[in-house]
């Protein structure tokens, strides 16, 4: 899975506006884009009260929208400490697959996403704090579903390590809201 690299002690705006920009031809380098041909894919992040969208046209291009867009594909909002601590490596793997644009690309994903309509309330718990994170897809916020989930287990699903469904069978993973929702997010997390 292609990540950005970015050093500790970055700024929020720093990584959208220094490092995505030089490192994305890098990591959609030799990759198979095709089904982004055509289609413009927009990734929100709402990181405290700052929205950074990452506008990708045709797969190629990449436009860094600060302020954010209207009605992205999806939208995640966390606080800054931890999306730092996401994108410099200190909590590896938390989001790299919503910050990947090859991830976005994969075409059972990409359907999944533009098909995706609601908001996942997340809490990850990490000792004893917990960590929100909330995703909105494709503007919609409804139907909802609220997932709790130790956060090592949820990397682990980032990784493809097991499945929420074996956590949710397991005990690991709670959830309450719309079942629909939570079964086309299956694709998705």
């Amino acid at each position: 899975m292609a990540k950005f690299n970015v050093p500790s002690g970055v700024s929020v705006n720093e990584f959208f506006e220094k490092h995505v920009p030089e490192q994305f031809n890098e990591i959609t380098a030799g990759a198979n884009l095709s089904s982004l041909a055509g289609k413009e894919v927009n990734l929100q992040f709402n990181v405290n009260d700052h929205k950074y969208c990452l506008k990708i046209n045709d797969g190629t291009n990449l436009e860094v929208v600060k302020g954010g867009v209207d009605k992205p594909l999806m939208a995640l909002a966390l606080s800054e400490q931890i999306f730092l601590d996401a994108v410099t490596g200190k909590i590896e793997g938390m989001i790299d697959r919503f910050t990947d644009p090859v991830e976005i690309a994969d075409p059972v994903r990409l359907k999944a996403l533009m098909d995706t309509k609601g908001t996942l309330k997340l809490t990850l718990k990490n000792g004893a704090d917990n960590i929100p994170v909330t995703m909105i897809f494709n503007g919609e916020e409804k139907p909802a579903v609220d997932i709790s989930v130790d956060l090592k287990d949820w990397i682990a699903i980032q990784n493809k390590e097991t499945t929420g469904q074996n956590l949710f069978m397991n005990g690991k993973l709670k959830f309450a809201g719309d079942m629909t929702l939570l079964m086309k997010l299956q694709t998705l997390i």
